[in-house]
């Protein structure tokens, strides 16, 4: 009876195991001292470092929104995902401070790239983070402060992504070279490809200055990254993409894209950080 006694527990807790095992991790809120929060998703396979992907939602966007965006590649990949909250009158409608927009955090001038270090210094706490891969992703407002992040604090940073963010013209020298992957839909209304005052009336009120066209924004991050002027263009369906020599800067143009985050993008931003070298 014994024999089947301890038969009958080790099948239980192999079951038991294999069913946590099958289990994808889920996000779990962290609250920070400030009160302020973002979403934890360790996605780890095994006991070792893993990269930390902190993402950062649209204007009037939400973690959780994001959140979605990201966290089927996180579990596929194995890396670590961190997604915080913007600031805003109602939960689930955050904003980011980036200079020159947008909302709430704007006006209340939040220090956003202070909250991000401490989102990062929080998640590097609570998770086995790879300190040498360390990336930011934003879309929108959150690409406009994934261009300030990444002139403050490129050192830290092993690559960012923007998406259908912009630039303003008032932003500091870069204090290291950080690879940059910058993907604009030429048809976006609400951040304008060829830059200036937004169309959109509910971003342009908003707005404390003009976008920098696109191609403005490249080449701030061409001299940052001493990159040569040869460059190499490829068309992949309805993209244009560009990559510079001696630097890792590349610019995704899409021609009939207007403003959002198309299929595919989650990938694209992955497959480009994890090619590039730790930092």
């Amino acid at each position: 009876m014994n024999i089947l006694r301890k038969a009958a527990t080790a099948l239980l807790l192999a079951a038991t195991l294999s069913a946590c095992a099958m289990t994808p991790p889920a996000p779990a809120e962290r609250v920070l001292a400030s009160g302020r929060n973002y979403l934890l998703l360790d996605a780890r396979r095994g006991l070792g470092p893993a990269p930390l992907v902190v993402a950062l939602h649209g204007g009037g966007g939400s973690a959780s929104f994001m959140m979605q965006r990201w966290a089927d590649t996180a579990r596929e990949q194995g890396f670590i995902l961190a997604v915080p909250n913007g600031t805003g009158r109602m939960p689930g409608a955050g904003t980011w401070n980036a200079s020159g927009c947008c909302g709430e955090a704007q006006g209340q001038r939040v220090d956003d790239i202070a909250f991000i270090n401490q989102v990062i210094a929080d998640a590097v706490g609570a998770a086995q983070v790879d300190q040498s891969r360390i990336f930011v992703v934003g879309f929108s407002n959150g690409g406009m402060l994934a261009h300030r992040i990444a002139i403050a604090e490129g050192r830290r940073l092993a690559g960012v992504a923007v998406v259908a963010g912009g630039m303003f013209g008032d932003e500091a020298p870069a204090q290291a070279p950080v690879p940059m992957m910058m993907i604009h839909g030429r048809r976006d209304t609400a951040v304008p490809y060829e830059g200036g005052v937004s169309p959109n009336p509910r971003v342009a009120r908003f707005q404390t200055q003009p976008f920098l066209p696109v191609r403005q924004a490249l080449e701030y991050w061409r001299r940052a990254d001493g990159c040569t002027d040869a460059r190499a263009v490829e068309t992949e369906g309805d993209a244009t993409i560009e990559n510079y020599d001696g630097c890792a800067v590349r610019l995704v143009s899409l021609n009939q894209e207007e403003h959002g985050w198309p299929r595919g993008t989650t990938a694209m931003i992955w497959n480009f950080f994890r090619a590039l070298p730790s930092r």
